[in-house]
C-alpha cells in the first residue's frame, strides 16, 4: 500500500501478472506455427521477438510516467486532442474487447479440445468462467493481482517445473540438429505469432496507474520478458525433441499432446489444472482492461455500472465471433499478428513520439 491507502503493485507481482497474461496462450499456440515453418529451428524464434517486445515495455512505461495519475484511455486526449484522443481510446477499448473475447474462445476451445468437458454444454462452461472472472473484476485490482501472485503464479511455476523435470529423460536433442539449417529469413517468418503475443506487454499501460513506481514497472516487465522467452523456447524444444517435428507441427495444443509421451501418471491432469487457473487469470485481466477502459472513456468515477454489462457482452460475443474452433485458430494465426503490429507496436510508438514532441513544445495536455 502507498500512503493514501491505495493498493500498489510491485515488480514481482508485475512479473506474475505479465507471465500469466502472455504465457497462457503463447505456450499453447506458438509451437504449432513456429515448428510448421521453421522446423527444428523453431526454438530460436522466440528470441527474435525479444527486442521489439522490450521496446513495447519501454514505450508503455514512458507513456505512463508522463501521466502518472491518469489511465491509458484518459491521457490519450491529452496527447492527441479531445476528439482524436477519444476516437483512439474507443478503438483501444474495442481492441481490448475483441482480444478478451478471443482469449475466452481460446479457453473454451482448449477445454473441449483436450476432452475435459465432453458432455458439458459449451454455454454452461463459458458462464461459469465468466462468473469467476466477473467476481474478480468487481473485487478490484488488488484481488486480481494477489490471486494471480498467490495461486496462478506460484502453482504454475511449480507445476511447469515438475512437468519439465519429468520430460527431461525422454528428450532427444539430436532432433534439433542441424541448427540454423532453415535459414534466418524462415526463422524470422516463423516468429510472427511470437511477436504478436509478446506485444501484449502493452498491458503495462493498463497496470501503470496501480504500479508502485516506474522502476517497478520497467524491471517487472523486463524480467517477465526474459522468463517468457525462456519458457516458450524450452516448451518448443521439449515438444520437438520428444514428439518430433511432424507431430508438433500438427498439434494445436502441443504441450498437452506431450503428456501422452510421458510415463508419469497424472501429468495431463497437472497441466490441465495449471491452464484452467491461468486462463482464468488472462480472461480476468482482459475483462478488467475492457471495463476500466470503457469507464475512463465514458468519464465514470467507478467501474461498478459497467461490470455486468461487459460480462454479458463477452458472453454473447464469444459465441457470435467464433462459432467453431477452426474459425478461431484461423483467426489467431492469420489476423492477430497484423492487428497486433498496429495496436501493440506502431500506434503506441507514434503516441509516445507525439507526446514527447508536444511536451518539448509546451503543448502537452
Amino acid at each position: 500500500m502507498n500512503d493514501s491507502g491505495t493498493y500498489k503493485i510491485g515488480a514481482y507481482t508485475i512479473v506474475a501478472i505479465l507471465i500469466t497474461f502472455i504465457g497462457t496462450t503463447t505456450v499453447l499456440f506458438t509451437p504449432l506455427t513456429t515448428v510448421e515453418i521453421a522446423r527444428q529451428d523453431a526454438w530460436i524464434a522466440p528470441f527474435t521477438s525479444f527486442l521489439p517486445a522490450l521496446a513495447v515495455i519501454i514505450i508503455s512505461c514512458w507513456l505512463g510516467s508522463m501521466f502518472p495519475e491518469k489511465g491509458f484511455i484518459e491521457y490519450l486526449p491529452l496527447i492527441m486532442g479531445k476528439f482524436p484522443g477519444k476516437l483512439i481510446g474507443l478503438i483501444y477499448v474495442l481492441f481490448f474487447l475483441w482480444f478478451t473475447v478471443t482469449v475466452l474462445a481460446e479457453a473454451l476451445a482448449w477445454l473441449f479440445g483436450i476432452g475435459i468437458f465432453r458432455e458439458t454444454p459449451w454455454l454452461a462452461v463459458e458462464m461459469l468462467l465468466i462468473v469467476a472472472t466477473t467476481y474478480a473484476v468487481a473485487s478490484g485490482i488488488e484481488c486480481i493481482s494477489r490471486s494471480i501472485w498467490g495461486i496462478c503464479w506460484i502453482i504454475t511455476l511449480v507445476f511447469f517445473a515438475a512437468a519439465v523435470f519429468m520430460a527431461v529423460p525422454m528428450v532427444k536433442l539430436s532432433t534439433l540438429l542441424p541448427i540454423g539449417e532453415t535459414g534466418l529469413n524462415t526463422i524470422l517468418k516463423s516468429a510472427n505469432l511470437s511477436h504478436a503475443f509478446k506485444g501484449e506487454m502493452l498491458y503495462l499501460v493498463i497496470l501503470f496507474p496501480y504500479v508502485r513506481s516506474r522502476k517497478d514497472a520497467l524491471v517487472g516487465g523486463i524480467i517477465a520478458l526474459i522468463l517468457l522467452t525462456i519458457f516458450i523456447s524450452l516448451t518448443i524444444i521439449l515438444c520437438i525433441s520428444i514428439m518430433g517435428i511432424e507431430t508438433t507441427s500438427r498439434s494445436y495444443f502441443s504441450i498437452f499432446s506431450l503428456g501422452d509421451y510421458l510415463e508419469t501418471t497424472g501429468i495431463k491432469i497437472i497441466l490441465a489444472t495449471t491452464w484452467i487457473m491461468i486462463f482464468w487469470g488472462k480472461v480476468t485481466l482482459g475483462q478488467f482492461a475492457v471495463t476500466t477502459g470503457l469507464s475512463q472513456l465514458c468519464g465514470f468515477k467507478t467501474t461498478r455500472a459497467l461490470i455486468l454489462p461487459v460480462a454479458m457482452l463477452l458472453l454473447i460475443l464469444t459465441l457470435a465471433f467464433y462459432p467453431s474452433a477452426s474459425e478461431l485458430f484461423r483467426h489467431v494465426n492469420d489476423t492477430f499478428p497484423g492487428l497486433a503490429f498496429f495496436m501493440e507496436y506502431l500506434i503506441p510508438g507514434l503516441l509516445l513520439l507525439i507526446a514527447v514532441i508536444r511536451k518539448k513544445m509546451g503543448q502537452l495536455g
